[in-house]
């Protein structure tokens, strides 16, 4: 071969690693640009979406239906949605990231949004996000008290801030968030929830396990979302943390009905509930 072919085969490669090089540049530019822009409208979406499930439950709407729905409008999907107890909104989204003309898909943005009243871990501010929440709670508490025991539909039950995957009718809620602040004040710690609503079917699966032990399907209390199981010291009779639910929890509607006392039919000292009239 001779030189000048050799250089030019040697020209020949350069130009196609400059090229190739170039190319990979390109492809990540183009990668980070779309990974950016997907960010950008998942992140307005989860925005939009937990202001519009705000402003709803406000209304007594359903708040992530809503807010769902906002969220699609703007470009993403909605990976979850809750209610928390004060009454704020937090949406998750999700969108695609796809390079340009949706040649290959690079993966997923998500973004997650808050809207609402502020909460926060001083039971004070606590107290404050919950009395906000009585006339919105009343109203929730009549839409919940108009579907049958253990179907109450999600959207009509609030969440406990201190207590996660815990729900309750919303006027026991606020009441129950007021009383976990007087708790906390006399023993440095929250309330311990065990047990909270109780759908129809988890009714079903507690009487399996229970038997005799416990309501038959349909008719407990916890299908209410009116009432909870405790631990933290509660649960046992005779301990500090027992006798000051007994001296206090009246104040803010929570009681242990007749049968849950000692010498009661079925004594279950963690055992208490809101408005039941027990």
């Amino acid at each position: 071969m001779s030189r000048r072919a050799s250089e030019r085969g040697a020209g020949s490669v350069l130009v196609l690693g400059v090229i190739g090089t170039v190319l990979v540049l390109t492809t990540g530019l183009a990668a980070l640009g779309a990974a950016q822009n997907s960010r950008g409208v998942a992140q307005t979406a989860a925005d939009l979406g937990a202001l519009a499930g705000a402003t709803a439950f406000q209304a007594g709407l359903d708040p992530c239906a809503k807010a769902s729905s906002a969220v699609v409008r703007n470009g993403a999907r909605a990976a979850s949605c809750r209610v928390e107890a004060a009454g704020a909104v937090r949406v998750e989204a999700r969108r695609p990231v796809a390079l340009p003309g949706g040649l290959s898909a690079l993966g997923t943005a998500r973004a997650d949004a808050r809207a609402g009243p502020r909460t926060g871990p001083a039971g004070e501010e606590r107290a404050e996000g919950t009395t906000a929440v009585p006339g919105r709670a009343a109203a929730l508490a009549d839409a919940a008290a108009r579907h049958a025991n253990g179907r109450i539909p999600r959207h009509l039950l609030c969440e406990l801030s201190f207590a996660a995957d815990h729900r309750l009718r919303c006027d026991a809620a606020v009441a129950i968030e007021r009383l976990d602040v007087a708790f906390r004040a006399a023993f440095g710690r929250g309330l311990a929830v065990r047990g909270s609503y109780r759908s129809y079917e988890a009714q079903v699966a507690v009487a399996a396990s229970k038997g005799s032990l416990a309501a038959p399907p349909g008719t407990s209390n916890h299908g209410w979302g009116q009432a909870v199981d405790l631990g933290g010291g509660i649960q046992y009779f005779g301990t500090a943390e027992y006798a000051w639910m007994v001296a206090n929890a009246g104040a803010y509607g929570w009681v242990r009905p007749g049968w849950a006392a000692p010498g009661g039919s079925k004594p279950e000292p963690w055992h208490w509930e809101y408005g039941t009239g027990a």
